[in-house]
């Protein structure tokens, strides 16, 4: 619509976009080729990616492997959600902001009520309270408990620093418990990075996303436009975030 074209360009990406191309087509009519180059070229790659299908396409392209599994996952012996799926806060009831990625939270929960598996596993980081680390996930327990949520047995795996931490943890509670296999939930974009350094633990995983933003995305369409927009950037970033994180990974061995 035109209107959101209009809305566009007054955010700082749009006008930045705008001043470019204003700026190289100047150059061009007074041949100052160089600066002219250097306008278009800018001007055209934040067209590129905040108004055309592409990051849609790359974050999709990430997701796809993972989008028949999520319908009908098969039973496990537990649910483990990764984190990042909130944030602390002193205000507010509940005392944890969502993030985009809450749906994490919903799928793991879904997939307990439904009796996939009896026991959910907790991912995540910490947060700081009077200065003292805590781990998250004891925010998303003390709201399952008062809400009377569908968890099963309620595990926490503690202050995680990164998914391979989670893996690690998860496969010392795997031993304990004697499971034998696992639903691991997250993000459809980073499964998988995820499912591959959880399986270099000698895990028996089925991931099952969530957030099949590129996928829905392009289902719904309307990503093309005059004028650039934020989110195509901020599915660049998610999806260059998981290239460079398992090329990270696999340098380090971790998968």
């Amino acid at each position: 619509m035109l209107s959101d074209e209009l809305e566009a360009l007054l955010f700082p990406l749009g006008l930045v976009w705008f001043v470019l191309l204003l700026v190289g087509l100047r150059s061009w009519m007074k041949g100052a080729w160089g600066m002219a180059l250097l306008g278009l070229g800018l001007a055209t790659s934040l067209w590129v990616v905040g108004a055309t299908p592409l990051s849609w396409w790359l974050l999709a392209s990430l997701e796809q492997p993972y989008a028949a599994i999520a319908q009908s996952p098969p039973t496990a012996d537990a649910v483990v959600m990764l984190g990042g799926t909130h944030d602390f806060t002193k205000r507010g009831q509940l005392r944890f902001n969502m993030a985009e990625t809450s749906n994490r939270v919903l799928t793991a929960l879904e997939l307990v009520r439904i009796g996939k598996a009896p026991a959910l596993v907790l991912g995540g980081a910490h947060y700081r309270l009077d200065g003292v680390k805590r781990p998250d996930s004891e925010l998303l327990e003390a709201w399952f408990r008062s809400w009377h949520l569908p968890t099963g047995r309620l595990y926490q795996l503690g202050m995680c620093a990164d998914t391979r931490d989670e893996a690690k943890r998860t496969a010392a509670l795997v031993i304990e418990r004697k499971w034998k296999r696992i639903l691991l939930v997250s993000t459809a974009s980073h499964l998988h990075r995820a499912e591959a350094v959880f399986r270099r633990e000698g895990l028996t995983v089925v991931p099952v996303g969530c957030d099949f933003i590129g996928m829905d995305g392009l289902e719904a369409g309307g990503q093309w436009h005059c004028v650039p927009h934020l989110r195509g950037f901020i599915n660049l970033h998610r999806w260059s975030h998981e290239e460079i994180g398992w090329w990270w990974y696999r340098l380090r061995g971790w998968i």
